[in-house]
């Protein structure tokens, strides 16, 4: 009897006036694969007040386990299962979650976020990103999966086309929770790098110590 009257009353939380308000959107959020931090202040504010509680009701009704992570003193939310952070996308499963051209844009996006750690905003426009596949080190591997083949230079409408490729990536990534876009459709890319790009250094551990290797990869099996 008392462990069914606990049960009865585990998700009274629910009835609680700010999480009735904004369950739909927190619930459908987070199994969507949003990140949630404190640029999302209702659902982050709710999620802390109510952390233990809404952590057994993803836990008993679809057996997820609701993450609470910091990085850069930032602390962010976010849905994973049980049994491997990786679970979902391991091996080539994973590689279905994230297509190529969002899983190289995601790798590029944590290199430029540590470019810019001392910075409170990491706010990247197109030129910084054009910067990155033309100046850094690992710009010959950028180059070959953006481009047919490596050359000293592009034509600028190869450079549109690898923009356009950006901005659907990073369009993706905003509805994660990874970005926040601040540019329009239209206007020339400017967003800013949240602290939630960090769980891809968890995800990528082993593609990132051999990215030479990653991007060849990527490169022979993707139509990016």
């Amino acid at each position: 009897m008392e462990n069914g009257f606990a049960a009865t009353h585990e998700y009274d939380f629910l009835k609680e006036e700010d999480a009735e308000k904004h369950f739909a959107d927190l619930n459908i959020s987070l199994l969507s694969g949003r990140h949630i931090d404190n640029r999302s202040y209702m659902l982050f504010s709710i999620l802390q007040k109510y952390e233990d509680q809404w952590r057994n009701y993803f836990c008993n009704l679809y057996k997820l386990s609701l993450v609470h992570n910091i990085f850069d003193g930032e602390v962010f939310y976010y849905l994973d299962f049980f049994s491997s952070g990786k679970a979902k996308f391991a091996d080539s499963s994973r590689h279905k979650a994230l297509t190529e051209m969002q899983t190289i844009t995601a790798l590029t996006l944590l290199d430029m976020y540590y470019q810019k750690y001392f910075e409170t905003q990491k706010i990247i426009t197109w030129a910084d990103l054009r910067r990155q596949i033309e100046e850094t080190d690992h710009k010959e591997n950028y180059q070959r999966i953006l481009f047919d083949n490596i050359r000293p230079s592009y034509s600028e409408a190869e450079w549109q086309s690898a923009e356009k490729k950006f901005k659907d990536a990073i369009t993706s990534f905003d509805k994660l929770g990874w970005v926040v876009k601040q540019s329009a459709q239209g206007e020339e890319l400017v967003f800013e790098i949240r602290p939630s790009i960090h769980r891809i250094a968890g995800l990528y551990e082993a593609e990132l110590a051999d990215f030479n290797n990653f991007s060849l990869q990527l490169k022979a099996t993707a139509l990016l």
